[in-house]
């Protein structure tokens, strides 16, 4: 199986940031700060104009009724017509204000969209989380090869030298040869698992058994019982450390789909905002001040207000339509991204039971005790950046309900 390297497929999102950007925990931490500053103005800012036009819907509401009930009371024609002129000016300015209201929440729920889906490249800190995971991962991958313990290279020498005096003799030991030829050369770190594992042992059991009982043998046979030892416990560690990695397939699958997902997401809502794709890179993408990005955003969120007004007075019938199915799939992207997180939380996490198991290992043990600090970088790392269920629970409330 090939070095399993997954969690970098975590930077899907940075597009062009990987290629021009820098980040730290530092910058990453402000970028967060910004980002959650403007969404929390723009929750301010539309509950304010909400709260206010609640207001004056309710004080025209108890003013239309008042009115009603002096119409009943009242005698004079004139003053009828004159309650009546002013009943259908109350009811008008009544619907113009239920049409604020309905403005004011979808204006403030697609900025809210836009700048969660933007953000989402550089919410993901790739540089942050590459560092930790190539260490794991390296650290993973040289506990599973032999030739990083002390004494096996010498000992395969002979090893390899057994099987090609005898692999013509023996049918057993030519197919060992073959499967070394095909599978790869263990001194150059070839995974050890599958039927590559079960003839390699094979192949092993039959050179122990054909060094000698002299003195002169002893050696190479305590060597080689701990040899075999060693590719035992490096084989059944790589076939547990296999079922875990599984995992990292499907997940990678299913990034590659967000990817997708994400891209055309992008491109379709700076279309309905006329905002050309190169321009908002220049901006916003490829743009390394934190400070000059957030302005970008201040300046999208006018953007968005001016596009989401424009097109209820040019499209009053069907204008909600324009933003709604796009707020849904940006919140559906989100809630995605989320569940996707929380499953890789989850397998960085089965590595917990692989440590503990091979700890106290004879040969291994060592290297595990390392693995194991390795992998707390790691997840430290990885909870830095992503706290999943947050995620998904902001995903849910992102929008207001009119």
């Amino acid at each position: 199986m090939k070095t399993k390297l997954y969690l970098l497929t975590i930077t899907f999102l940075s597009l062009s940031f990987l290629a021009t950007g820098q980040t730290d925990t530092t910058t990453t931490s402000l970028e967060q700060s910004l980002k959650n500053s403007l969404l929390k103005n723009i929750q301010v800012k539309t509950d304010s104009l909400d709260n206010e036009l609640g207001t004056k819907l309710h004080d025209l509401d108890q003013k239309i009724q008042m009115l009603d009930e002096s119409l009943n009371q009242s005698n004079s024609e004139a003053q009828k017509i004159e309650k009546l002129i002013e009943r259908v000016k109350l009811i008008e300015d009544f619907q113009q204000a239920e049409k604020d209201a309905e403005l004011n929440i979808y204006q403030g729920n697609y900025q809210s969209a836009i700048i969660n889906l933007v953000s989402m490249e550089r919410e993901l800190r790739p540089l942050i989380l590459f560092g930790a995971t190539r260490d794991f991962f390296q650290t993973l991958n040289a506990v599973g090869n032999p030739t990083t313990y002390p004494g096996f290279n010498d000992w395969y020498k002979g090893f390899q030298s057994f099987i090609d005096k005898n692999k013509k003799e023996s049918p057993t030991l030519s197919v060992v040869s073959n499967l070394i030829s095909l599978t790869g050369d263990l001194s150059a770190g070839t995974p050890i698992f599958g039927t590559f594992s079960q003839a390699l042992f094979t192949g092993m059991s039959s050179y122990v058994e054909s060094i000698g009982t002299g003195r002169r043998d002893k050696k190479l046979r305590e060597q080689s019982q701990e040899m075999f030892e060693l590719v035992t416990e490096l084989g059944q560690f790589t076939n547990d450390k296999n079922l875990i990695e599984t995992e990292w397939e499907a997940i990678d699958t299913e990034l590659e789909e967000l990817k997708k997902l994400y891209e055309e997401n992008l491109v379709k809502n700076l279309q309905v905002l006329g905002i050309d794709k190169k321009a908002f890179e220049r901006s916003y993408s490829m743009e390394n001040d934190a400070n000059r990005r957030y302005e970008y955003l201040n300046e999208l969120t006018n953007i968005i207000a001016n596009r989401v007004r424009h097109e209820k007075e040019t499209n009053p019938k069907n204008w909600k339509n324009t933003f709604y199915n796009e707020m849904a799939e940006i919140q559906s992207l989100k809630i995605r991204f989320g569940s996707i997180t929380f499953r890789i939380s989850e397998n960085i996490n089965k590595y917990n039971s692989l440590i503990e198991k091979y700890k106290t290992a004879k040969h291994i043990g060592p290297k595990i005790n390392d693995l194991e600090s390795k992998l707390n970088n790691l997840k430290s790392a990885f909870d830095k950046a992503f706290n999943p269920l947050e995620y998904i629970n902001a995903a849910n409330k992102m929008y207001k309900v009119d």
